[in-house]
């Protein structure tokens, strides 16, 4: 099944593992922020009311989130995925409690609020995933992956944000690079980063070992 298409008001989490969760999340949120010209920045990939006003049973949204503590458990806290020369990626993630707002099963920031209804939930486990890109030993740019993909809908379009997220489908699930990575390249470079095909393919050898892990946990139904 695309991660996009999971029937609405039903819980995703019986109809996708948990990489096409993580990705379905990114996608809706992201659409939904554009569509009502909402911040939607600075926040957790993922929440635990969200699922449950989704109708998600609360066993089953605890064993998402014990899955994801899994990963951080066997590969630590900060994955590399990409190394070129002194320039890194690696994924971070990140488990806190604390207080969301959430505007239609969506989890939304205070600016939001201004805009839209909101109810304000307390004492929920929430779930962050960063990028931190160094570019040398000093120099680090650490960005809130939900931040990016909203970032990208609203500056490249829906189509170019599902790209993306498709992009790392594909990467993630098979290893394979498919012609998302032309337009993911594309955007690299328009950050000032001169990168081939060839170069970003090798780049991500180092983190490959990781990988092997990774999709052996995110490939699982929770």
């Amino acid at each position: 099944m695309d991660f996009r298409d999971v029937p609405i008001n039903e819980c995703p989490i019986k109809y996708l593992d948990t990489l096409h969760l993580i990705l379905f999340i990114l996608y809706k949120r992201a659409e939904r922020c554009s569509n009502l010209n909402l911040n939607c920045m600075d926040l957790p990939i993922l929440a635990t009311t969200p699922l449950l006003t989704r109708n998600c049973d609360r066993n089953e949204v605890h064993k998402f989130f014990r899955r994801m503590r899994r990963i951080v458990e066997k590969l630590g806290g900060e994955i590399e995925i990409f190394r070129l020369g002194k320039l890194s990626a690696s994924l971070s993630i990140e488990f806190g409690t604390g207080s969301i707002k959430v505007h239609d099963t969506y989890i939304v920031n205070d600016n939001d609020c201004e805009k839209v209804q909101c109810v304000t939930v307390n004492n929920v486990t929430t779930l962050y995933m960063r990028l931190i890109i160094r570019m040398s030993e000093k120099n680090l740019v650490v960005l809130n992956v939900p931040d990016i993909i909203v970032w990208l809908a609203k500056v490249h379009g829906l189509n170019t944000m599902y790209s993306a997220l498709n992009f790392v489908h594909n990467y993630v699930e098979n290893g394979t690079f498919t012609d998302d990575l032309d337009r993911v390249l594309e955007i690299i470079k328009a950050w000032g980063v001169n990168m081939n095909r060839d170069s970003f393919v090798n780049a991500t050898l180092p983190g490959r070992r990781s990988l092997t892990a990774l999709r052996e946990i995110l490939s699982t139904s929770t």
